[in-house]
């Protein structure tokens, strides 16, 4: 799989600034001075391609850890909630799932994916 979710929002972390504390416990990330909604990329290949990002949802850490490989392809993919992952799925090099599982009951899974809006 090539660029989880092309059309979200991506800014590189040097872009962003860190604010306030979220209810996690985490610092919230700004850009251009307001609550950020996307991905933070956090290091690119030589190429400027995507090595890894985070998603955040207004500002808090919430979504989708992503890392992909030097042709693309996403290798590693992990859903959170601040510091909880609740899903995580590996990839080969190829960008083939080869294993998925979630680190959480299905019950809590629901509720934090519902609460969150995840995707």
């Amino acid at each position: 799989m090539k660029l989880k979710q092309p059309n979200k929002n991506r800014v590189d972390l040097d872009n962003t600034e860190w604010g306030d504390w979220d209810y996690d416990g985490n610092s919230l990330i700004l850009y251009n001075g307001s609550l950020y909604t996307g991905y933070v990329v956090l290091d690119r290949f030589a190429d400027n391609s995507v090595e890894n990002e985070i998603e955040y949802k207004n500002g808090s850490h919430v979504g989708w850890e992503n890392e992909y490989n030097i042709n693309g392809n996403l290798i590693y993919s992990c859903l959170t909630v601040g510091e909880t992952s609740l899903e995580i799925y590996k990839y080969d090099f190829e960008g083939v799932l080869i294993e998925p599982w979630r680190t959480v009951g299905d019950e809590y899974y629901n509720y934090m994916v519902n609460k969150y809006n995840l995707d």
